[in-house]
């Protein structure tokens, strides 16, 4: 039987109509499949411990690169009382224990920002030895780079008035910082200590960012980390 002129301009809308849905699947699988992604393996800080929900910093740079249009994603993937080096005293894994499963695994992962190291100088037992420290940062990169993936490192904010403050820390703390700063070993540096330093007391948070317990930031503090983030140094490509 020949369609009728009703029946044909059905079937012709309904194929138009497939054929748009195939098109807009097929451009928001390729869209989603280009997004590249930002890994930050901390701990508390990042975690946004004495924040506001969506206030802590990591947050708050994803929301940043949505709004700048820029096809990238950031995943918070902090754990709080974490480490670098060394499992603490609850079994919780350190950064480098943990670097395969939450970051180099990631899908997409372009760059990791490596953070929150304080705890390994103020956590007991304390790692007052810098070297160690900078020798843990030298195989967390050289694993990142063996895959490509990019190391963003973050200086050590002050945290004197915090119960576990020593001056033995606060010497490894701003000897850790100086390596990070001057040496070439990473992509880029946030500079989290001069952000969110007290001018006065260079060894102690900024009255106005601290959350009270003199080490972790509040919701200014946070506020004032997320926008001093260069967002094209932070995704850049890499350039060795």
């Amino acid at each position: 039987m020949t369609p009728t002129p009703e029946r044909r301009r059905a079937a012709s809308a309904t194929a138009a109509l497939l054929a748009l849905c195939a098109l807009l699947t097929i451009t928001a699988l390729t869209a989603a499949s280009s997004r590249r992604t930002v890994v930050v393996i901390g701990a508390s800080v990042s975690g946004g411990h004495s924040t506001s929900h969506g206030a802590a910093w990591p947050e708050q740079t994803d929301k940043r690169l949505q709004e700048a249009d820029r096809p990238f994603s950031v995943t918070n993937a902090s754990i709080g009382a974490t480490r670098l080096l060394t499992r603490n005293d609850d079994g919780r894994p350190s950064a480098l224990a943990r670097q395969e499963r939450d970051a180099l695994a990631v899908p997409g992962v372009h760059t990791i920002v490596l953070t929150d190291v304080i705890n390994d100088i103020q956590q007991t037992p304390h790692q007052y030895d810098p070297q160690v420290i900078i020798n843990g940062f030298k195989e967390f990169v050289f694993r990142a780079h063996a895959r490509g993936v990019r190391v963003v490192a973050t200086t050590i904010p002050p945290y004197n008035g915090f119960p576990r403050y020593e001056p033995a820390g606060e010497h490894c703390r701003q000897t850790v910082n100086t390596y990070i700063r001057h040496s070439d070993l990473f992509d880029a540096v946030l500079d989290f200590d001069t952000i969110l330093k007290d001018p006065a007391d260079p060894t102690r948070l900024r009255p106005a960012y601290d959350s009270g317990d003199h080490l972790h930031p509040n919701d200014r503090g946070h506020h004032a980390i997320a926008e001093a983030i260069d967002l094209q140094e932070l995704t850049r490509d890499t350039n060795w």
